[in-house]
Parts: structure tokens; C-alpha cells; sequence
């Protein structure tokens, strides 16, 4: 059976069927995030609450983490990146159904910094680092032009490790198995981090039935940095939403 769902989905006809059935049936992203329903709630808490200028995606994918940003925020840019041109490709023709989103084909740190420096983005923008997969890793260039930049920002990295949390998988430089390489983990960021700016973090702290009340799946971990947002770092963290799920680890130092 799973390889039927396998095949349609890589045909393109399958893909296009597939994927309207299922934004019917579950609205457009349902597969956002991991399908993971806290993860979900705060990026949708986290855009109602901070008024951001702009959504930027590393790592578009399927674009299901797109697709559920911009149906639900309209009048918000938001920015995806994708490496890799067949998904480009594939992908494109979905989001295209969404004036809000502009799909780029490109290194994404490439494309983060001239978005950066060609100012594009709005003076608070929201960051949401999912392109690091195997042995392409642009990560620590991205969260180098962020600080660089020095904008007050959100940054989300996906599939991290969080401390004291071993239910939430992460990725590893070159594969899955985490001891195939530098795990995507605080010291890995920490020496990405520039001097100078203020980076406070918050990390997931809840079980596989709380994401997934209603079928079996897969926690991945991420982590929430806020740069130069320490008032709204504080202010988050009081947050009935983010309380009893999500907890604070203060500031990061860099070690750049």
C-alpha cells in the first residue's frame, strides 16, 4: 500500500490528485511541520503574536510548511528556497496558487544573504531553517548572514537536537544515524552565532501523543532563537500557548 501512495505521489498527475484530496479533507499544509499539531500551533501562535515583516523558508521541499504559512497569513511574504531543480519544479506549481509566496531555486545561503542585503525583507522577519540535509548543509552560513545582518529576527531550525528531550529525533552532517557525523545540535550553532548580538532560545519539551493524538508519528526537534528580541523572548515564555510545551534556555553564546 505504501508503496502505491509512493509511486502516485511521484508521478505528477498522483501528486496533483493526492495533494487536492488532501488540502480538502485536511486543509492546504496539512502536511506543514511534520504534521506535528504543537509545532504547528506555535509557528501559527508565533506569527499572530510578533508582527513580522516576512516569512523566509530554507528548504522548500513539498512546500507543505509553505503552502500552510501563506494560506493562512495572505498579506505576509513569505519567501521559500529550494536547492534542488526538479523540486523546484515540482513544487512550484502548487505554490504559484498563492500571490503571497515567491519560490526561489538556489543555495539558500546564497539566497538569504542578497535577501538580506538587498534589504527585501522588512525590518523584522521571520526565519525558518529547514535546508540541511546529508552532506549539503548550509546552515551556519544562514545564521552567519542573520547576524550579520543584525535584524531583530526569528529563527526556527528544524529537525534539531534538544537538550535533555530524547524523544525528538535530529539530523546529523551525512545521514540520519547520529553517529554518522556533527549532529545540528547548540554547539553547532553556537559557533555560527555572530559576536555581539543577543540570542535567546526556547526548546520543545512534550510526547509523540501530544503532536499526534490521532495516529503514530515521528517528533523531529527544532529550536526557537530569538536575536535581539529579548523583550519578546520574555514575553513568549509567558505565553499560555508555549507553556507546558516549550521551555526557555536562555541566552546562546557565541563561539565564532
Amino acid at each position: 500500500m505504501k508503496t502505491t501512495i509512493h509511486r502516485l505521489r511521484e508521478s505528477r498527475l498522483g501528486d496533483t490528485v493526492l495533494r487536492s484530496v488532501r488540502n480538502r479533507v485536511s486543509g492546504p499544509g496539512w502536511g506543514g511541520f511534520h504534521r506535528d499539531r504543537v509545532y504547528k500551533a506555535l509557528i501559527l501562535d508565533l506569527l499572530q503574536t510578533f508582527d513580522f515583516s516576512s516569512f523566509v523558508e530554507t528548504g522548500t521541499d513539498r512546500g507543505y510548511s509553505t503552502e500552510f504559512v501563506a494560506s493562512r497569513f495572505p498579506k505576509l511574504p513569505v519567501i521559500t528556497v529550494e536547492v534542488l531543480e526538479s523540486t523546484f519544479r515540482r513544487t512550484k506549481r502548487f505554490l504559484d496558487a498563492y500571490p503571497n509566496v515567491k519560490m526561489m531555486l538556489g543555495s539558500s545561503d546564497e539566497v538569504v544573504k542578497a535577501l538580506l542585503d538587498e534589504r527585501t525583507l522588512g525590518p523584522r522577519p521571520m526565519f525558518y531553517l529547514d535546508a540541511h540535509w546529508q552532506t549539503h548543509w548550509p546552515l551556519a552560513k544562514e545564521l552567519h548572514w542573520i547576524g550579520e545582518a543584525g535584524l531583530p529576527s526569528m529563527i526556527v531550525i528544524d529537525d534539531f537536537e534538544v537538550p535533555g528531550q530524547p524523544q525528538f529525533e535530529f539530523d546529523t552532517y551525512g545521514g540520519d544515524d547520529v553517529t554518522a557525523g556533527i549532529a545540528c545540535n547548540l554547539e553547532y550553532a553556537e559557533h555560527a552565532l555572530v559576536p555581539g548580538r543577543d540570542h535567546r532560545a526556547a526548546f520543545p519539551s512534550y510526547r509523540a501523543s501530544d503532536a499526534f493524538p490521532d495516529r503514530a508519528g515521528v517528533l523531529r526537534g527544532h529550536v526557537v532563537i530569538f536575536q535581539e528580541m529579548p523583550d519578546e523572548y520574555d514575553a513568549f515564555l509567558e505565553r499560555s500557548a508555549v507553556q507546558g510545551h516549550y521551555f526557555g534556555h536562555g541566552r546562546l553564546t557565541s563561539r565564532a
